[in-house]
């Protein structure tokens, strides 16, 4: 698989998935994996499904996907709650049980992926810095695992047996694409940051392509109709906080 697109946190938003699409067949992308969560704060959670779904794509689940299975879910905060409420009201069955059947963590050779973590990928913790990523270098058995969840995309790294986040990889993203060459001998815990819901400062939809044949990860940010999104969670009527969050990419 020469050049693979991976997708995460794509939250119901159609707008941000579409033009993720579309950039991706720019790049000539031959194939796509899914980190998950592609329901939940946004308003398209059915048509999303649809389309994730529809590119039978090696998908896991995320914890908004598990949580709309559920009548409540304690862990999330009442904004979340709310909007996984409004999201189980919109979804079919059909849409439901594709949910529930999708794994926890999955090997796509040459890499791994998961939503959260590999050692409990069940739990749903949140990798922040090198300590967080630690523990799950333990469970890693290919050199590169893709991950998402926190919306912020970061590199970990294990050369030797410490752990260290390499801080220079994603300086220049703000460009709106940076390239990261993976070292032979190395292991890397990847976050790919969110399509519909950013959390770094910058709105524009993130995902990354890996290059398997140059060893190369590149990092992208597209832009997409903001604007109709916001007013989408508006109209549905989600939380303001939804759509604010939208602009800030936070």
């Amino acid at each position: 698989m020469p050049r693979t697109a991976i997708i995460s946190d794509i939250h119901a938003n159609l707008e941000a998935l579409q033009a993720v699409l579309a950039d991706m067949e720019s790049e000539q992308c031959s194939n796509i994996v899914c980190l998950g969560d592609v329901v939940g704060y946004n308003a398209d959670p059915s048509a999303c499904v649809d389309i994730i779904r529809g590119l039978n794509c090696p998908t896991v689940k995320g914890n908004h996907d598990e949580g709309v299975l559920q009548p409540v879910d304690a862990r999330m905060n009442p904004i979340a709650q709310q909007a996984m409420e409004w999201t189980r009201s919109q979804l079919s069955r059909d849409h439901l049980e594709w949910l529930r059947k999708l794994q926890f963590m999955r090997m796509v050779q040459p890499f791994t992926i998961v939503h959260s973590t590999l050692d409990q990928p069940r739990l749903w913790h949140y990798i922040f810095n090198a300590g967080d990523a630690a523990a799950n270098f333990t469970r890693q058995f290919t050199d590169i695992c893709f991950h998402g969840h926190t919306h912020v995309p970061k590199v970990f790294c294990l050369d030797g047996t410490r752990a260290a986040e390499q801080t220079d990889a994603l300086a220049e993203l703000h460009s709106g694409k940076v390239d990261f060459h993976t070292r032979e001998g190395v292991k890397y815990f990847i976050n790919v940051g969110s399509v519909g819901q950013p959390r770094d400062g910058d709105w524009r939809a993130c995902y990354a392509i890996y290059d398997s044949d140059a060893r190369m990860i590149t990092f992208k940010r597209v832009e997409y109709d903001l604007q109709t999104a916001m007013e989408k969670i508006r109209t549905a009527g989600l939380p303001e906080y939804l759509a604010e969050r939208l602009a800030r990419g936070a």
